[in-house]
């Protein structure tokens, strides 16, 4: 560790195991070197050791299990939130393999939320869609989309398990999706949610809600859903 570093001993060891679980050295539901060889690896003391894992533990990125060790419980998805995204590019960007599993197509009629989200009228018909997000094959999220069917009743014709959405809408029908409106707050998950992304009960999540827009006409409204230790969003700020 470096001795001259500002930054508390134990939050130094802290960066340095979260830095091998972004790599990847070491895995998702695999146990994490015992206390014992975290101070020889690092040359601290055992308090320092806890006091480090004990941070992880409150950030979501390790779990003790009593009589077994302490065990990884995933990597984050860093989103920068300076620019517009997809997720397929996003997941191509970090190295990560990308499916999605459609859950729902369908048309119901929109409420007065997204009716006013939309443009459209309460009651009018509106595409649902949702959409099981996967990096690596971990479940990591759920998308849920709304469209009007008057303007975009041709995605009812798009094979979403074989095609992306939004770049089949830029490549087949001319659709660039330009600016984007994103809110977030934290949320519960609820019991469908959590059975979905694979956790118990009483998870906490977060929530995005997105406005997604081209040349300031309304293409679409959705909610994504995911575990709070999912995601980590970074935003460059200047003066």
């Amino acid at each position: 560790m470096n001795n001259f570093d500002k930054l508390p001993v134990y939050y130094q060891v802290a960066n340095k195991i979260e830095e091998n679980i972004e790599k990847g050295i070491w895995k998702k539901g695999e146990p994490i070197p015992s206390e014992r060889e975290l101070i020889k690896i690092y040359s601290v003391s055992r308090i320092t050791v806890r006091n480090a894992i004990d941070e992880l533990v409150k950030k979501g990125k390790l779990e003790k299990i009593q009589g077994k060790g302490t065990y990884v419980l995933g990597k984050s998805i860093i989103q920068n939130l300076g620019n517009l995204y997809s997720f397929t590019r996003e997941m191509e960007k970090q190295g990560k393999i990308s499916t999605t599993k459609v859950l729902d197509v369908s048309i119901i009629k929109a409420n007065t939320k997204i009716a006013n989200q939309l443009g459209v009228k309460e009651e009018a018909e509106v595409i649902y869609i949702e959409r099981l997000r996967c990096a690596d094959e971990e479940p990591i999220m759920i998308e849920r989309s709304y469209f009007s069917k008057d303007k975009y009743g041709f995605i009812l014709d798009i094979d979403l398990n074989k095609k992306s959405l939004y770049k089949t809408l830029e490549d087949e029908y001319g659709v660039y999706i330009n600016k984007a409106i994103e809110t977030f707050s934290g949320c519960m998950l609820t019991e469908d949610e959590s059975k979905k992304l694979g956790y118990g009960p009483n998870q906490y999540g977060l929530l995005v809600k997105r406005t997604s827009f081209s040349d300031e006409k309304v293409v679409c409204y959705s909610t994504t859903v995911a575990s709070g230790d999912t995601f980590e969003f970074t935003i460059k700020l200047e003066i």
